[in-house]
């Protein structure tokens, strides 16, 4: 049983696991690792490549236009145009004459250029898809941010199993010793057999929260292996940087919410910004469009069926440029325009609650981190001083000072305490990984410690 007891305490205090490894990983390439071989990582990231090339498509449009035409027709009615020939008298009459204009077989072939100059209409369109594209890659960093805390949670949850581990290990050390003690004075018979059994269940006790913690330690591990996309072999055997963790009172005292950096507002921002844009568009639906225009080409003209006779092609080309100037859209853009004015109000209001929201939910959890951090502190006192007084009472048990029964009942003290700070402990970086996630600062704190 001792051996075993050794065995335990070196494995506690010499984590991780039972295979060491000269490899010593940090938070931050767990991290790298999440956001490189996840694949909902992968999938938004290429929603905001596909949102970028749509960007990139209507930008296209500024580009020069330029087409090949070709046709070549029959002309079964050949049209005539009534022409007031007697103007050209000397004595102008009011005399038409009705002429035929064409031939029956014609072709033409040319080359159409057509160049936008002025469109604010595409101008809109384009702001739009840039905000459009913003706001699928907030939803992108909002994908990257939840997998990033949880990569952290993971990482700290390890680091906790493995400081409990240390503690269960002289734990149970501790209930062993009691357990000996109790089993040399009721092999004397001066104490009952109860209370050495009452000694072996706690250490039984103290024994299976030992197992209990190592094996939440080594699934942890491989939960990081399924966030990170890293083999769990190298994981189990790899040791972790806890260094970001080892103040554990106060590791993050951020207070002031970046917002930018938060992708709920960033969002809302963003949506705010698009129905304003939607707005200028629908009026600029009315606004002139100005181009450069040109054609350079030849038309045949034949009575007959000859479409390689050359000397009946004549040259036709001609450049200017184009203005469009729209009257009547065909539908009332004034009710739209009105109700994306309303929807861009009711989206800031919902951005200004949004950021009270965040202020509101950071003092309170600042408030709950100090509140958490202050009990710990009085509980590693009285962790300390019930410590203390087990090795007194130790002393005095084996004096024969005190009885079995209160020297069991003080090693379950011992460890329900030791058990309601580590649930502490376990609380408070929880609340503090929140504290960073809600002050949009998830990225200061990871960038900090890679330095």
């Amino acid at each position: 049983m001792r051996t075993i007891l050794i065995i335990l305490l070196i494995q506690a205090l010499t984590l991780p696991g039972l295979c060491q490894s000269e490899d010593n990983i940090h938070l931050p390439e767990l991290i790298d690792a999440a956001m490189n071989n996840r694949g909902n990582i992968r999938a938004a990231r290429i929603d905001a490549l596909i949102a970028g090339l749509k960007t990139s498509e209507i930008n296209s449009n500024y580009l020069p236009l330029i087409s090949l035409a070709y046709d070549f027709r029959y002309n079964i009615l050949t049209p005539s145009q009534i022409i007031p020939v007697g103007q050209f008298f000397t004595v102008p009459t009011d005399e038409t004459r009705a002429i035929r204009f064409g031939t029956d077989w014609q072709q033409n072939a040319g080359v159409t250029l057509y160049q936008p100059i002025i469109d604010l209409s595409l101008r809109s369109r384009i702001n739009e898809s840039r905000i459009n594209e913003r706001i699928i890659s907030s939803d992108a960093v909002a994908a990257e941010n939840e997998l990033k805390s949880e990569v952290i949670r993971s990482f700290a949850l390890v680091w906790m199993r493995e400081e409990q581990l240390k503690t269960a290990a002289l734990d149970t050390v501790r209930t062993f010793t009691t357990k000996e003690l109790l089993g040399v004075k009721a092999g004397e018979g001066q104490n009952l057999r109860t209370e050495f059994n009452r000694a072996a269940v706690n250490h039984n006790n103290s024994i299976a929260v030992y197992r209990a913690l190592l094996s939440d330690y080594f699934n942890e591990k491989i939960y990081i292996g399924f966030l990170t996309g890293l083999p769990v072999n190298m994981l189990l055997e790899a040791t972790f940087d806890f260094n970001a963790f080892s103040g554990h009172e106060n590791f993050y005292a951020g207070t002031v919410p970046a917002y930018d950096s938060i992708p709920e507002v960033k969002k809302l921002e963003l949506r705010a910004q698009l129905a304003d844009q939607q707005r200028r568009s629908l009026r600029n639906t009315y606004v002139p469009v100005l181009g450069f225009e040109g054609f350079f080409g030849a038309n045949q003209y034949t009575d007959d069926f000859d479409p390689f006779l050359g000397s009946r092609w004549y040259g036709a080309s001609f450049v200017g440029l184009n203005l469009r100037m729209p009257l009547v859209a065909g539908d009332n853009t004034k009710h739209k325009t009105d109700q994306l004015k309303l929807q861009a109000e009711g989206l800031k209001y919902q951005l200004e609650d949004q950021k009270n929201l965040i202020n509101n939910k950071l003092l309170r959890l600042h408030g709950e981190v100090r509140q958490i951090a202050e009990r710990i502190a009085l509980m590693k006192q009285n962790i300390t001083l019930l410590e203390e007084n087990i090795l007194i009472y130790q002393e005095r048990f084996a004096k024969g000072q005190i009885s079995a029964y209160d020297m069991v009942t003080f090693e379950t003290d011992l460890q329900k305490e030791i058990s309601g700070m580590n649930e502490q402990i376990t609380e408070l970086v929880n609340k503090q990984i929140e504290v960073i996630e809600t002050s949009g600062r998830l990225d200061t704190f990871i960038e900090s410690l890679r330095h």
